[in-house]
């Protein structure tokens, strides 16, 4: 759905007072328009007897769904009726339009152009003189949702600047009319449909035209803007035979999901604008709309262009049945539609010239997937170009049958002197050289296109993905740039995977890496989507090996391989996570072979020490459980980062990863019942993250860290009895996040983040005997993180889950101990899941939820399967007990062996909850 044209036939005077059409007249002229076929309704309307301000009317609306159906419950019919009687009641509640000589900001209304169903389209000029040419204000109408409107044009604003093109009409201001209606201010264009202007012209004159608009789009792509809304009233072509497209920013200011070159979120899928005959099937789908969108648009586009007709739904009767035209009715071939369907009798002359390379480019671009698609509009162009100038190609298969064709159609003249002279030789020899030299003319332009994907693929990943990284909320824009990538990747990655350049495979290893991190990395902003992010990372292991197995590789394999183990310790596959480690020392050995002094190298090695230690004993991820072994691995990697800040301590991400070193010995010490040491590193971590985050204040992740910093600092406070300083640091914590998840609501690590510090504020309350106050933070605590999207098998976020309920059912267990067991029975379903037997963590979690299960039941009185609980309790904690979770240890145990289980409950606990 779009905005009409700035010009239409007959412009009234300019200084016409803008008229209202005759409603009835419109009624009666839209009832015979729908009476006629779909495809002949245009034709038949302009050669209809009506004012121009009727026909005008009756075509808007015959471009319009009606406006009582959403684009996904089509359950109510077009009709004439229902559609003249709500737009006329609409016409009559909207206010009057500005008359000529209104001024609207600095601009002079001087007449009424146009008028359809989104809005009306106004002449006017620029009255202080800053503007030299004709401008068009497009004044929306009623139920355009004006405020969000205005504010979604604002914001893009700045990027709309950006398209100063010689094919693309200027966005050049908006604002409000006096009646508080929203208004466009265009470059006004004087000339005609797309469609229109190509009736009569010769093939490479409508190539030409196409070419035209490919560039004008290929550019605002460049910008990182997708139109959205391509058609043949949106792109008009002047006397002078030049293309100039329109609404570039207004579709998607009017686009309730749009952002950055691609809606970043889907919740109203449902009430997304679009024309359904111009529409891709993933916008009918209510999916992500990007770069493959507007390919399909100029695929529809050039279709219309080369045969007057559309490629499917010709025979569609109402908007349902276009839509699942769009959806699953596959484009007729453009030299092979049934010649009473075409309209203008020229296209029977040009069909045999469709056939081959105009047949199979349309069908690549018109493809129902995106992924198979162009993937680009530079790529779609660039085969337009190649068959006007006789050269092969992309998307056809290089015969030599084909190559000899085009050959021969670009040089007849030479080719037939050729053959008078040395037919003989030519057949015996000149064969062979001559397929030599187009094969290799047609390596050579598959290299300058892939080049031109690798290059724009390199900038959404790299150039624009870091820009945005460092900008809070950006979380939603550096997905669209990557989600965009990935189909470029994608597509390389099957162009290279036959005999692949050293280099591209560096280039798209590199790539998948970085998606990989936003998709699946825990303690950075991200989507946490560990199963999809695995995918990635096996993607760009594979491309490494083919890589130049130079120093950067080496780095990368190790990076890579650190990342995988995260991912699958994430999942609770220790196994594999071990497996994963143990993997990434050949790429660090490597990497040290060639540069043992490389503070990057050091810093790998250093990591890597770090991530075992944590896979030996973490009080959070999965575990072997191995509280000394632990500490002696993080006792290696503390002098490492110290080493490289000292040297460089300029750089801020030696600062950030001594700090994760710090954070990570003092969840083990913490794990270890060393309360006071915890304590002293507590104090450490938060003090390099506070420098860490002074020294980059927009980078968001190092933000993000301080605020998981303050809760760690407040809770080792509490763990070493210190509650009243612990309350101010929770404090801090909470209005940080609070600032942070209004910046990026879309962040799930940090919405995870902020449900945890309800957590760890309810333990502090509980453990410090207040546990009226920790309930409802508890409850707020198991809201937020249930919540959270969570992929099968995310032993992670499992085990909060179970953690918060276990505490929970702690607080709960004298005031209520029948919730207090439905909570116990719920933390152990939580952490039943995990399969894993050398998983120390669900062990502990799973003992945690059997002993509060059975302390429940004894205060129940039921002493029996209380017993039976605390049995199994106690024989899981037999395998070893941290020092921190002993006095649950304990507990089982006495419930199991005292006779009265209600005062082994109080005795089990020294009397208090912990």
């Amino acid at each position: 759905m779009s905005l009409p044209a700035p010009l239409v036939p007959h412009d009234p005077p300019s200084g016409a007072a803008p008229s209202r059409p005759d409603w009835a007249a419109v009624k009666a002229l839209f009832e015979l328009a729908l009476a006629q076929p779909v495809e002949r309704r245009r034709d038949w309307l302009a050669r209809a007897t009506a004012p121009a301000a009727v026909r005008e009317e009756v075509q808007s609306l015959l471009d319009q769904p009606a406006p009582e159906d959403t684009l996904h419950r089509l359950s109510r019919p077009l009709t004439p009726i229902s559609l003249a009687a709500v737009l006329q009641a609409r016409e009559e509640a909207e206010p009057p339009l500005p008359p000529p000589g209104t001024r609207l900001g600095p601009w002079e209304v001087t007449g009424l152009l146009g008028r359809g169903g989104m809005a009306d389209v106004l002449a006017a000029r620029r009255a202080d003189g800053a503007w030299d040419g004709p401008a068009a204000v497009k004044v929306l109408r009623a139920g355009q949702d004006s405020a969000a409107v205005l504010e979604r044009f604002a914001q893009e604003q700045q990027a709309l600047g950006r398209l100063v093109h010689p094919h693309i009409a200027r966005l050049l201001d908006a604002g409000r009319t006096p009646a508080g209606q929203p208004y466009f201010v265009m470059e006004r264009v004087e000339g005609r449909p797309l469609d229109e202007a190509c009736r009569g012209l010769p093939l490479p004159a409508r190539l030409a035209l196409f070419l035209q608009l490919a560039d004008a789009v290929a550019f605002a792509h460049r910008q990182l803007l997708v139109h959205r809304d391509l058609k043949p009233s949106n792109v008009l072509v002047t006397a002078e035979g030049q293309v100039k497209l329109l609404d570039f920013g207004i579709a998607k200011a009017l686009d309730p999901t749009a952002g950055p070159l691609a809606q970043a979120d889907l919740t109203q899928a449902g009430q997304r604008p679009f024309t359904p005959y111009w529409a891709s099937p993933e916008q009918v789908r209510g999916d992500w709309v990007g770069l493959p969108s507007d390919v399909y648009g100029l695929g529809l586009l050039l279709y219309v262009m080369l045969t007057g007709v559309r490629p499917y739904g010709r025979q569609a009767e109402g908007t349902a049945e276009v839509l699942q035209a769009v959806l699953h009715e596959p484009p007729s071939r453009a030299s092979h539609l049934p010649p009473h369907e075409v309209p203008d009798p020229s296209w029977l002359r040009r069909r045999s010239r469709l056939a081959g390379d105009l047949d199979k480019i349309l069908a690549t671009a018109l493809a129902k997937v995106p992924e198979d698609r162009y993937p680009s509009v530079e790529a779609l162009a660039a085969d337009v170009r190649a068959h006007l100038d006789g050269r092969p190609v992309s998307v056809r298969t290089a015969r030599p049958l084909y190559l000899a064709h085009k050959f021969v159609r670009r040089h007849p003249a030479g080719v037939g002197l050729s053959a008078l002279a040395g037919l003989a030789l030519v057949a015996a020899l000149g064969g062979l050289g001559w397929q030599a030299r187009q094969a290799e003319l047609a390596r050579h332009q598959a290299e300058e296109r892939l080049t031109q994907v690798r290059q724009l693929a390199n900038r959404l990943v790299f150039q624009y993905h870091d820009q945005a990284a460092a900008m809070p909320g950006a979380l939603a824009l550096r997905e669209a740039l990557l989600r965009d990538a990935i189909a470029y990747l994608d597509a390389l990655a099957r162009q290279g995977a036959g005999a692949p350049d050293p280099v591209l495979a560096s280039e798209l290893a590199q790539s998948y890496q970085r998606i990989a991190v936003l998709q699946g990395e825990s303690f950075s902003p991200s989507q946490e989507r560990s199963a999809t992010a695995l995918q990635s990372t096996d993607k760009a292991l594979d491309w490494l090996a083919r890589a130049p197995q130079d120093l950067p590789t080496q780095l990368a394999g190790a990076d890579l391989g650190l990342l995988r183990a995260q991912l699958l310790l994430r999942q609770g596959r220790l196994q594999a996570g071990q497996e994963a480690l143990h993997q990434t020392l050949p790429w660090l050995t490597r990497a040290e072979r060639l540069a043992p002094q490389d503070p990057q190298v050091r810093s790998r090695r250093a990591t890597w020490l770090g991530r075992h230690a944590m896979l030996l004993a973490h009080p959070s991820q999965a575990s072997l459980g191995q509280v000394d072994a632990a500490l002696r691995r993080w006792d290696e990697a503390l002098p490492l980062f110290e080493r490289l800040r000292r040297e460089q301590p300029e750089q801020a991400e030696w600062t950030h990863q001594l700090a994760w070193a710090h954070a990570g010995r003092m969840a083990v010490l913490s794990l270890d019942g060393q309360d006071q040491m915890a304590l002293e590193e507590s104090e450490r971590m938060l003090a390099l993250r506070e420098a860490a985050a002074r020294a980059f204040p927009d980078n968001p992740h190092f933000q993000q860290q301080v605020s998981a910093a303050q809760v760690n600092r407040a809770v080792a406070l509490g763990l070493a009895g210190r509650w009243a300083q612990a309350r101010p640091w929770f404090e801090r914590a909470d209005a940080r996040y609070g600032h942070a998840l209004a910046d990026d609501p879309g962040n799930q690590a940090l919405r995870r983040d902020a449900a945890l510090l309800q957590l760890t504020r309810a333990r502090a309350l509980a453990r410090s005997g207040q546990e009226a106050a920790a309930r409802p933070l508890l409850r707020a605590a198991v809201a937020a993180l249930d919540g959270l999207q969570a992929e099968p098998g995310d032993f992670y976020l499992a085990r909060w889950r179970a953690e918060v309920r276990l505490w929970a059912a702690r607080t709960h267990r004298a005031q209520d101990p029948a919730q207090a067991l439905r909570w116990a029975d719920e933390a152990l379903a939580q952490v039943d899941q995990a399969a894993d037997a050398a998983n120390a963590n669900a062990r502990w979690m799973r003992a945690q939820a059997l002993g509060e299960q059975a302390a429940a039941l004894a205060v129940l009185g039921r002493a029996v399967p209380a017993a039976e609980r605390a049995r199994q309790a106690r024989q899981l904690w037999h395998e070893g007990v941290p020092r921190s979770l002993s006095p649950w240890a304990e507990q089982a145990r006495a419930l199991l062996d005292a006779r009265t289980p209600l005062q082994a409950v109080r005795a089990g606990t020294g009397g208090r909850l912990l």
